[in-house]
């Protein structure tokens, strides 16, 4: 799978939760960089992907961090 596709697949999944699953442009560039840089050992497991993330929430950059506090909608 290619890193593009799976960092939509993996927006897709952190934000709009299983009920809703649609991604915008914005969540995946907000995370892009982030799952690189400190998640790049889980790709391409969307799953492992997020909980790394989670795992890592103070070396989030803030933009990323918002994507995981923003509701669900």
């Amino acid at each position: 799978m290619r890193f593009s596709s799976f960092i939509w697949l993996f927006a897709v999944l952190l934000v709009a939760g299983p009920a809703a699953a649609q991604g915008t442009e914005q969540q995946r560039a907000a995370c892009e960089r982030d799952a690189h840089r400190l998640c790049a050992a889980e790709e391409p497991d969307a799953i492992a992907v997020e909980n790394c993330l989670r795992a890592n929430m103070k070396t989030l950059s803030s933009a990323c961090r918002r994507q995981f506090r923003a509701p669900r909608r």
